[in-house]
């Protein structure tokens, strides 16, 4: 008996104090503690108080909680199982969430503590049960928009749905809709989100987008459809990537203050026909992390902006058009085979031209190369200009189709003309030193979309 009586009290003694605990008298959903985590941060993250912790859960010694144990979360007695936390995706919402893990809105935002339901960002954290209870929520959904002078009665109908499957979240139906307004109810075959059918899902990559950089965005469709849209200020143009599924970019621009940007896509049956739907989510823009350039002293005629503004406005017009046929395949290779990776002047970085002030910025990137140096396409593509200009000097702009072009400035000679159908690495050119320049070298820029992108990350990864 003695020996007995040891042994269970070793076993007590390994035990850590923290880690008994009775069965909480208050349901909710389970927190598992990370390493690091105290009472305090925890209860400071859901919102509740360390007395309420301990109550739940019947700790006796709140100093010695231990990474892997398991919290229950008072005040959130509608929330069942394990919590996780996940990005958000585009297109989903508060009501979507609520309807795919059947957790109402209210507990959902306070859970999350949610300043602006209404304003969930592409990539924004939030925390959600892991295995809701069987049944509590949508696995999947059937989407459809209410139309004008339809009763929600009216529109369970036509899906050929009970009105009482639809808003599952809810206490009761709710009998009051706005035209437009997305419907959900059990049948269809995806997890609800913020968009109607065909849309399958939304991929926005990177995200958060950053300064400089280009963003995909790819909708996946259950059926054939189309879509337009709008990234802030710039119109996004979309295109068939395959018999269904539609991929349009946009370039970050490279000054555009770090925050947050609406990502807007409006819906089509067809291109062409009338719009069915229209959803906007926040994107978040970070920093590019861009430094400076000395003060560069260049030929006044070359910032006199009687000269610029004309021939940014040209130029804006060459490379603002989005051809319907993509040219290129994989990654591009760079202009030259000279060149190598030492630039004299990377992309994005903040310049001031005869001391005017650092309002500009370094649009492309910059390759050494004496006056002659063969310059060479790194993609197939289509010649859209090539001409002489005062600030950029001898130019070639090539498009290589979906709105994406590259550019070739202050050459010495010009080897093809407009209209000129060109493979990877035929010569285009001649390195020279004409227009806005300090010495001989080659400025290749990347546009998409309009906006001038980073060439390397078209060099070291494939776009689609």
């Amino acid at each position: 008996m003695r020996r007995l009586s040891l042994v269970l009290l070793l076993i007590a003694l390994l035990i850590p104090t923290g880690a008994i605990r009775v069965s909480a008298q208050t349901a909710g959903p389970i927190y598992v503690v990370q390493a690091g985590d105290t009472l305090t941060a925890i209860a400071i993250k859901f919102g509740t108080t360390v007395d309420e912790l301990i109550s739940a859960n019947g700790i006796a010694d709140p100093s010695s909680i231990v990474p892997g144990q398991e919290i229950v979360i008072p005040g959130f007695e509608s929330i069942s199982g394990r919590l996780t936390t996940r990005a958000i995706e585009f297109g989903e919402t508060m009501e979507s969430l609520s309807l795919r893990y059947g957790v109402p809105q209210p507990d959902l935002i306070r859970l999350n503590r949610v300043i602006r339901p209404d304003r969930l960002y592409v990539g924004q954290e939030v925390i959600l049960p892991e295995n809701p209870e069987d049944g509590a929520g949508l696995s999947s959904a059937r989407r459809w928009l209410l139309k004008p002078g339809e009763s929600v009665l009216e529109a369970a109908v036509r899906a050929g749905v009970s009105p009482w499957s639809l808003d599952r979240n809810d206490t009761a139906v709710r009998t009051w809709r706005t035209p437009g307004e997305l419907l959900a109810a059990p049948g269809g075959e995806e997890p609800p989100i913020g968009l109607p059918e065909p849309v399958l899902a939304v991929q926005v990559e990177p995200s958060p987008a950053t300064q400089g950089r280009t963003m995909v965005v790819r909708i996946l469709l259950a059926a054939p459809a189309w879509a337009e849209g709008r990234f802030d200020s710039w119109a996004l143009g979309f295109f068939s990537d395959d018999a269904q599924n539609l991929v349009g970019m946009q370039g970050v621009h490279a000054m555009l203050e770090p925050g947050f940007y609406d990502l807007q896509i409006d819906l089509y049956a067809s291109e062409g026909g009338a719009r069915t739907y229209q959803f906007s989510q926040p994107i978040r823009v970070r920093s590019g992390g861009y430094g400076f350039d000395p003060i560069l002293s260049v030929p006044p005629e070359t910032v006199d902006p009687a000269n610029t503004e004309p021939e940014d406005a040209l130029f804006d017009s060459v490379v603002n058009v989005r051809s319907p046929d993509k040219l290129w395949d994989g990654g591009f290779s760079y202009p030259s085979t000279y060149f190598t990776d030492a630039f004299p002047s990377v992309f994005g970085t903040r310049r001031n031209y005869n001391n005017l002030g650092y309002r500009f910025y370094h649009t492309g990137l910059d390759f050494y190369g004496g006056t002659g140096v063969e310059i060479h396409a790194p993609a197939r593509g289509r010649v859209a200009f090539a001409d002489s200009l005062t600030v950029r000097g001898n130019t070639t702009i090539i498009d290589h189709g979906w709105g994406v072009f590259t550019v070739y400035m202050h050459q010495s000679e010009i080897l093809v003309q407009a209209g000129q159908l060109l493979e990877a690495g035929e010569t285009i050119g001649l390195v020279g030193g004409t227009g806005r320049v300090t010495g001989p070298h080659l400025h290749w820029e990347v546009r998409v979309g309009g906006v001038p992108v980073d060439p390397l990350e078209w060099v070291e990864r494939a776009f689609p």
